[in-house]
């Protein structure tokens, strides 16, 4: 029994190490592609959607020697082959760093700021059917016109061009299927917007000091970090990662009743065995210590076999790519020194548990037997 359950351990152990390792490499894999398209800062206005691009805050952004690139994102409506779809619409400059375009293009290449080009995620394309350089099915974006009157045509109330797919790029399934870049000047010319405005100044470079960017901007601005222009799918992901804590914990604790019935069933069967302790002087709390410590060397020994194991087996995928999501990726995972702790202190912290509770059961079932 004791062998049966301290298996237990060493397969639930390995079993939570290796899953939490998995999850974790997915999630930095996803927040991967996220950091390709967010900067490191985002600054925009608290009210409205767009303000002017001033010399004043060009000259602040220079001497500060920060790489930064300007944009503007508001809804817009695609349609072409008579399949239509909402998207997000966000109009870059040429400071979007090239490193980002290269790791998120998928086919054809980034659109030419000086033309009527788009470049679409795979899943949008996919479903629309939109082709790369297809002048002869030329795709159309349609914007709401802003303005007062009455409405005599669609044109009364929509701004609308012809665009052209120059390539597709591929980020995750969210955004493949609602995302959608254009030159900063084709969403200006769409929403009607002035040519210095802009709905936000993305910083590409690190910055040694927020607080002054904030204070430069001041209130009427906020400056906003990766995690908070992502808050949704960082929430989303920690959430999901809480879910994956409470399954395998509550796995843990399965397999740790092989350990709690390993020992009720010895206390059992040792039980003239316990009485001819207490008759040599022993005392029933000396017993009860003895079901106790052998309780926790099997949920130690058993937890740090597993780990051990897990970690080899981590360590495989990492260099031989074991299990693939596709022919040409390799199921990611990582090593994370917080998933090395919870899977030891919760398979020990549980275990403990388990071998108190026999341990006190052992000590209540034991008749104390007078010593003369």
């Amino acid at each position: 029994m004791s062998i049966l359950a301290i298996i237990g351990v060493i397969i639930s152990s390995a079993a939570m190490l290796i899953v939490l390792s998995g999850f974790s490499g997915l999630k930095n894999y996803s927040l991967e592609f996220i950091s390709s398209i967010s900067p490191e800062l985002k600054v925009s206005v608290t009210k409205g959607k767009t303000f002017e691009f001033s010399s004043e805050i060009k000259s602040f952004l220079e001497k500060e020697n920060i790489k930064y690139g300007l944009s503007y994102e508001d809804k817009a409506l695609i349609s072409v082959n008579e399949n239509n779809r909402i998207v997000r619409l966000i109009g870059l400059d040429q400071g979007f760093p090239e490193n980002n375009i290269d790791s998120i293009m998928y086919q054809g290449r980034w659109f030419n700021v000086e033309e009527n080009e788009i470049v679409v995620g795979w899943g949008a394309a996919y479903d629309l059917g939109i082709s790369t350089m297809d002048f002869s099915n030329p795709a159309l974006l349609y914007v709401p016109k802003a303005g007062k009157g009455q409405v005599y045509s669609e044109k009364d109330i929509m701004s609308s061009r012809r665009v052209i797919s120059s390539g597709v790029f591929s980020l995750n399934e969210e955004l493949n299927n609602s995302l959608v870049f254009c030159s900063l000047g084709l969403a200006r010319e769409l929403f009607g917007l002035e040519s210095q405005a802009v709905g936000a100044i993305d910083i590409y470079s690190n910055v040694d000091s927020v607080e002054k960017i904030v204070s430069f901007f001041g209130s009427d601005f906020e400056v906003e970090n990766r995690v908070q222009q992502n808050s949704t799918i960082y929430k989303m992901l920690n959430t999901e990662q809480f879910a994956v804590y409470l399954i395998f914990s509550l796995i843990v604790i399965v397999a740790l009743f092989n350990v709690f019935g390993a020992l009720m069933m010895m206390g059992v069967e040792k039980k003239e065995n316990l009485q001819t302790l207490l008759v040599l002087g022993g005392s029933k709390e000396q017993v009860g210590k003895i079901f106790f410590y052998q309780g926790v060397m099997i949920t130690v020994s058993g937890c740090f076999i597993g780990v051990l194991i897990g970690a080899g087996l981590i360590l495989l995928q990492q260099k031989l790519s074991l299990f693939m999501i596709t022919p040409s990726l390799a199921y990611p995972v990582v090593f994370e020194l917080k998933n090395f702790l919870f899977v030891f202190f919760v398979v020990v912290i549980l275990g403990c548990i388990a071998s108190a509770f026999v341990s006190y059961y052992v000590k209540k079932s034991i008749p104390q037997i007078s010593q003369k």
